[in-house]
């Protein structure tokens, strides 16, 4: 079986396994990962010296982490919250945007929540201002490895963002804790996890060792 065939009938079985979780303990780790996240991030304030932030988060969809109780907490700090907005024009492809509540959020592209029609795209340039990227995923190891969906749209973000800013910002994944693989198999192209927020905390991967 070659790496591409690995990853597919990996995907399957992932989607499988997350689906199949009983929806009160999706509940339950959803609400504890956010709580990881929210201790997380006010580390974070402190080593920035910063009392607010830039974050970019996924909008959660079906059986994925629930994001939502994070953001909020960001929204009463009065932190910068971004979430993606899929580019129908160009595969592959999404655009940032800021949003200041639940109300800026709508049923976009294949009825993934996205940010409201009108709202403006946040500039390339300013990218460079985002602390922490929380990004969506099937599994992950403890290495940093993470595969996603197979649409390469967080492969492509990465690039672009490491070509507009100076540097990189941490990369953050919400996982259940069925979805923690011994190994997840990696291409050249794949980026790796800083920090994956769990039920039970969060942990830095080796990478950040």
């Amino acid at each position: 079986m070659n790496l591409e065939s690995g990853k597919s009938l990996l995907r399957k079985q992932l989607k499988k396994r997350r689906l199949n979780m009983d929806p009160a303990q999706r509940i339950k780790e959803s609400a504890d990962i956010c709580t990881a996240a929210q201790s997380y991030i006010e580390q974070l304030r402190t080593a920035n010296d910063s009392s607010t932030l830039t974050i970019f988060s996924y909008l959660a969809y079906r059986d994925e982490p629930d994001t939502l109780p994070l953001l909020e907490y960001c929204w009463q700090q009065g932190d910068t919250v971004l979430v993606p907005r899929i580019d129908l024009h160009h595969k592959g492809i999404f655009h940032l945007h800021r949003i200041d509540s639940i109300t800026d959020v709508q049923p976009g592209a294949y009825g993934i929540p996205e940010p409201s029609e009108g709202l403006p795209a946040f500039p390339q340039e300013q990218w460079q201002e985002i602390d922490l990227v929380i990004v969506p995923g099937l599994g992950y190891d403890l290495q940093g490895s993470r595969i996603g969906y197979g649409g390469g749209y967080y492969d492509r973000f990465m690039h672009k963002l490491t070509v507009s800013s100076k540097q990189r910002p941490l990369l953050g994944a919400f996982a259940f804790e069925t979805q923690i693989m011994p190994s997840i198999p990696m291409e050249s192209h794949d980026f790796r996890i800083d920090i994956l927020f769990t039920a039970s905390g969060y942990r830095y991967t080796k990478q950040q060792v």
